[in-house]
């Protein structure tokens, strides 16, 4: 199905602050793995020696202040985690950790120790990242308030997103042209079989193979033309030819689903779980500018 489709659903933001420490990890991970080296020397060329101390302040410069203030704020979330009693488990930074490989290395965490390895950082410098992320995420849920009527509010805004819309399960053929659409339309009048016709002709690759199969969708995730003449057809009906930006298709419904509306205080957890992960980043941005506006820095570079 890869011809028309419109995005199923649109994926929402995760509320983690790991891209904060990503964005870093590289910068951060090099400077503190050099640092810490007992050797002096970090390279030579043409026999002439590059000490450590050259490329620490070589690091300073350019991105010093940036990594300084990055683990200024890691250690302000530490001792506000800290004051707070704030517990994270290795099963929670395990969890995360998962993610993270799941969306960035599609779960292969082969490749992604390899990227560790590449760059000179090691795994615990991960997890000690996303565990002072994780400390973030506590302290900020536990300052949100969200109130009942704003539950109500937010559920009454995004109600066709709580229940199951209207569905159809449909089959379809794509054919080049329209003559090649008119010459299977008298194939199917003739009784020839649909699936068997799509899977000899159909130039959708992502269908044919399954006898033109699209499965169940809803409203909006078709182009317009297919998904108008869709919806119009009642289980066991054909379309005549309809002609997309793709080329020309002949539809035929299998099922139809009605849409289930659901009540608020069916899907309340769920309401709270969505408004939680929307507000959450905001909150975890106004915690760090409070703590660090609130705390006693001095700077020595």
């Amino acid at each position: 199905m890869d011809f028309y489709p419109q995005e199923m659903e649109q994926k929402r933001f995760k509320t983690s602050y790991v891209f904060i420490f990503i964005v870093v990890l590289v910068i951060v991970g090099v400077l503190l793995v050099y640092i810490n080296r007992g050797d002096q020397v970090v390279a030579t060329v043409n026999g002439e020696e590059i000490g450590k101390e050259e490329l620490y302040q070589a690091m300073l410069e350019g991105n010093g202040r940036d990594i300084l203030d990055q683990l200024i704020l890691e250690r302000l979330v530490l001792q506000e985690g800290d004051k707070l009693g704030i517990v994270v488990s290795e099963a929670e930074v395990d969890a995360e950790l998962s993610e993270v490989v799941e969306s960035s290395f599609r779960g292969d965490m082969e490749q992604f120790r390899q990227a560790l390895l590449e760059y000179g950082i090691t795994e615990e410098h991960v997890r000690e990242r996303i565990r002072i992320e994780q400390i973030l995420k506590k302290i900020a849920d536990g300052r949100l308030e969200i109130t009942e009527d704003a539950e109500k509010e937010y559920f009454a805004a995004n109600q066709d997103t709580f229940g199951t819309p209207e569905q159809i399960e449909a089959r379809h053929m794509l054919l080049t042209t329209r003559e090649e659409a008119e010459a299977m339309l008298l194939r199917l009048d003739g009784g020839e079989d649909f699936a068997a016709l799509a899977k000899e002709h159909s130039q959708d690759p992502g269908s044919a193979e399954q006898g033109g199969s699209l499965g169940f969708f809803a409203r909006g995730q078709m182009v317009p033309e297919f998904d108008e003449a869709a919806f119009k057809l009642a289980p066991g009906q054909r379309s005549g030819i309809v002609e997309t930006s793709f080329g020309f298709h002949i539809i035929e419904v299998l099922n139809r689903q009605e849409a289930n509306e659901v009540t608020f205080e069916e899907v309340r957890d769920t309401v709270r779980e969505r408004m939680t992960e929307e507000l959450l980043p905001a909150k975890m941005t106004e915690i760090i500018d409070t703590i660090r506006r609130e705390a006693d820095i001095v700077y020595n570079i």
